[in-house]
């Protein structure tokens, strides 16, 4: 039997909650979002990787539930937006690196980088040492080398600092490689030549996905014998060859048009990691399905949700345009979101935009809404849609490691939805079994009246907001634990503990509040940065952390 509602039956006072006026959902939801989520999490779709099988079988199914709301999609009622993803850069047999009488191998001796291009150069050896320039600490590598003696030379540069690579470093600003290399080809290199001499910096990686070039060749020594000798070469020949192998995924997105001047992004990340890739937390790294059941299924099964009360209460949601869309390529750096926003043709119609990732394990009715700095109404509008038992935790900034960090880039207000970490973020473990679906629908229904509120405010004007990214300080060593962002006590809560990492090794445990690491008291998450920032690798520190009603101390080597 089909339900229909009518306008003045989906609005319902809220007895109990100031008898606000709020929205009523589609009734049984629990049951159509266990099904979507089963299916989506499942080990049939091997972890929703983009460009795999398994990441398309979720595209699909995301378009055919659009398609049964008789949504259009979004590119000419097409519900698919393809985009290629780098997936790994591979070394061609031409890379070749020689000195003097010296032949290096490749992989063994010496690598290529990101930085570089592809290209062939034979030329003259000059030592840069660090390639640094720090006027206002009275140092420049450069100043002993004339112009004439750096044009069309080939610069051996060493990747560390004159006093290490470390949070403390009097060149902390002066350590990016990128910009030591720029500064190198502004200066007349012809290429650049890496080494690591006293091992005070980590190698660079050898593996990457894609190529930041700068514009000449770039490679990175590992033979320190080798390195040794390159300080005094007199001549170098270069050849870099590296190809960039790519793989074609999708965006899932379906537009509802009310004829509105303004419209609604509504969107989640579908991917995950596959079997596991560099960015699994697992202990043992081999090919396990990654089923991601709350990173990201619960937020795709979310956005679908939402999309089905509002395709079935038009005239309710009609001040609004509205765009649910799916994003892909989110765990390789919100690589689908950048295409959508660079792409989408009515970027300037957007009123704001809202982001499901990770709600599935809502605990103690607390969620999670970053963003609310971007709009000055979006504190009010967030407090006026409590229209159930839920808590609302708020943070200001506009950034952070999800999908609406590229809409807040383009100056639209946001907001993303988030209901914690676990210890089974990035991991084999994260199953639909460990989903509260009775909370993801709690959640559903808040963001509902989020939207359905929204409409009450004609103009939603954007703000910038202070990233807590820019403020925090940096450090160079990980404890290996999942922090409670959750959390409001004081000190930091371990939500989770890595295997094989310093607090595992340690003895901490999943629940432990740290209270103090080294001399510093640890109060909230930027202390507990800052602590970090005095260690680098190798240190060890004592850790002071709250067992339940007991202080445990325990020694750390990280």
């Amino acid at each position: 039997m089909r339900i229909f509602f009518l306008s003045a039956l989906v609005l319902a006072s809220c007895v109990g909650f100031g008898q606000k006026e709020c929205f009523t959902p589609l009734p049984n939801a629990v049951e159509r979002l266990s099904t979507d989520l089963k299916y989506l999490s499942s080990d049939k779709l091997e972890g929703r990787a983009p460009g795999e099988e398994g990441g398309n079988l979720a595209a699909y199914y995301i378009a055919n539930q659009f398609s049964r709301l008789e949504l259009p999609g979004v590119w000419r009622g097409d519900f698919l937006q393809p985009f290629e993803v780098p997936v790994d850069a591979v070394f061609g047999i031409d890379n070749v690196l020689s000195f003097d009488e010296n032949e290096l191998k490749l992989n063994e001796d010496y690598y290529p980088t990101r930085f570089t291009i592809n290209g062939e150069v034979k030329g003259e050896a000059v030592y840069v040492k660090y390639g640094m320039v720090a006027s206002e600490i009275n140092y420049d590598d450069y100043k002993k080398l004339k112009p004439k003696k750096l044009e069309g030379k080939i610069f051996v540069m060493d990747v560390s600092s004159p006093d290490g690579i470390h949070p403390h470093s009097a060149y902390l600003k002066y350590h990016d490689l990128g910009d030591r290399i720029t500064m190198a080809k502004e200066k007349g290199a012809i290429a650049v030549v890496l080494v690591n001499m006293d091992g005070s910096a980590n190698d660079i990686a050898p593996t990457f996905k894609t190529l930041q070039s700068k514009g000449l060749p770039v490679v990175f020594v590992t033979n320190n014998e080798m390195a040794k000798k390159l300080k005094k070469a007199k001549n170098i020949d270069l050849q870099t060859e590296v190809t960039e192998k790519k793989i074609t995924t999708y965006n899932v997105a379906a537009h509802l048009d009310n004829g509105a001047k303004k419209t609604v992004i509504i969107g989640a990340h579908y991917d995950h990691l596959g079997f596991g890739n560099r960015s699994s937390l697992a202990a043992d790294k081999g090919k396990v399905i990654h089923n991601g059941a709350d990173d990201n299924a619960s937020g795709t099964a979310a956005l679908i949700e939402i999309a089905r009360n509002i395709a079935k209460n038009k005239e309710v949601f009609k001040a609004h345009n509205y765009v649910f869309v799916a994003f892909s390529a989110e765990e390789m750096g919100l690589l689908g979101s950048d295409y959508f926003v660079d792409s989408y043709e009515h970027i300037k119609d957007i009123k704001y935009m809202l982001n499901m990732d990770m709600v599935g394990r809502l605990e103690d009715m607390v969620l999670a809404v970053n963003g609310v700095g971007t709009s000055g109404i979006w504190r009010k509008l967030v407090e006026d849609s409590k229209c159930s038992e839920i808590k609302v935790k708020t943070s200001l900034s506009g950034v952070g490691p999800s999908d609406h960090t590229n809409f807040y880039y383009k100056d639209i207000p946001v907001l993303h939805f988030f209901t914690g970490t676990h210890s089974d973020y990035h991991k084999p473990s994260d199953d639909f079994e460990k989903l509260n679906i009775k909370g993801e629908a709690q959640v559903v229904d808040f963001i509902l009246q989020v939207i359905y509120k929204s409409q009450r405010h004609r103009d939603m004007l954007f703000a910038k907001t202070t990233e807590a990214s820019s403020a925090a300080p940096k450090f160079s060593v990980t404890l290996g634990v999942m922090p409670d962002y959750m959390y409001e006590g004081e000190g930091m809560r371990i939500d989770g503990v890595n295997d094989g990492k310093p607090a595992q090794k340690a003895g901490l445990i999943t629940g432990d509040v740290v209270i103090q690491l080294g001399d510093v008291k640890v109060v909230d998450m930027m202390s507990y940065m800052k602590a970090l920032g005095q260690f680098k690798k190798g240190d060890n520190a004592k850790v002071v952390v709250k067992r339940g009603k007991e202080k445990v101390t325990k020694e750390v080597k990280f």
